[in-house]
């Protein structure tokens, strides 16, 4: 009655895996061409400001999406073996 069951985890990424990660590596770069521009560039305090959050979003997003995207998920695929 108790049976065990047998969860293998998948190497193999699926399509909206390799996207998140594509994304993730997207986001990385547009967080440091802000983060370049803030360093380089001197404008006002609410530009300033306003371009530090969106930077910190855009990292942020950036760790999220990479590591949906080199998780390595189970198969949860039902066998029909008896």
């Amino acid at each position: 009655m108790n049976e065990q069951a047998n969860v293998t985890l998948t190497t193999k990424k699926y399509l909206l895996q390799k996207i998140a990660k594509f994304i993730s590596i997207l986001c990385i770069i547009v967080a440091f061409l802000i983060g370049g521009y803030l360093l380089f560039f001197n404008d006002s305090d609410a530009l300033q400001l306003t371009l530090g959050v969106v930077a910190f979003f855009f990292s942020a997003m950036a760790v999220v999406l990479f590591a949906i995207g080199t998780a390595n998920l189970p198969d949860l695929s039902i066998s029909h073996d008896n």
